[in-house]
């Protein structure tokens, strides 16, 4: 049997398929009802910040788009199954909202803790390699809060929804410091490898951890994790 041809750049195949022109005012009709029954279900979810989402309200986000877009357009989905979807996936984020409010055992399970990745100045390594974020981008939501350097930090926390929390130490009691730059920026202090003899006296930042230490000229860089060494960025 043959196949049935398709003529190329035909405006009714391409503007509306197979469908009647009629469809377009269906399409119209769903679209109104899915938009106004999706402002309900969002006041029902209640308030929360675009920066503050966790994973299960990226889940949520996820299950209700294609809940709520699929029958704005498509003749096959029918609206109340749709509107079944929606409800259900609704039911089962306050379910999530009142174990996460009641339990924090629960909370921490399905949503993560937060992680201190930096304490006086000094990178959590290990910490950092259990989570997502790198090193670089933890650095770049540092320098977003106007941090120059891991002198200034006293402690930070990396928070369930990726952000990066820190509490500064007073201006007087800050010290020199790990400059935060990514890895493609430290060329500008010109990095250091371990064991290489000092030439200008200084403080100096081990990149991988932070870890800053005052050489002398003619000494030799010690060996540090990653065993790289930078100019500090001073307090």
């Amino acid at each position: 049997m043959a196949e049935p041809s398709i003529e190329a750049f035909e405006i009714k195949r391409i503007l509306i398929a197979d469908a009647p022109w009629l469809f377009i005012l269906e399409v119209i009709v769903r679209t109104v009802f899915m938009f106004v029954f999706a402002l309900i279900i969002m006041r029902l979810l209640g308030r929360r910040a675009v920066d503050q989402l966790t994973p299960f309200d990226l889940l949520i986000i996820i299950a209700l788009g294609s809940s709520m877009g699929d029958p704005m357009f498509y003749p096959d989905v029918a609206i109340l199954w749709s509107a079944c979807a929606i409800v259900t996936v609704t039911v089962l984020y306050r379910i999530q909202t009142t174990l996460v409010n009641k339990f924090p055992r629960y909370e921490d399970f399905t949503q993560g803790s937060p992680a201190k990745i930096i304490s006086n100045g000094i990178l959590n390594s290990k910490v950092i390699g259990k989570h997502t974020p790198t090193q670089d981008e933890i650095f770049l939501l540092l320098r977003n809060q106007s941090i120059r350097s891991l002198g200034e930090i006293e402690t930070a926390y990396l928070e369930r929804d990726g952000s990066v929390s820190v509490f500064k130490l007073p201006a007087d009691k800050r010290n020199p410091g790990l400059p935060t730059l990514s890895q493609d920026m430290i060329w500008e202090l010109n990095p250091h490898k371990s064991y290489e003899k000092v030439e200008d006296p200084g403080f100096y930042s081990c990149y991988k951890t932070g870890e800053t230490i005052w050489l002398e000229k003619g000494s030799e860089f010690p060996g540090c994790e990653g065993n790289i060494w930078i100019s500090s960025e001073q307090a």
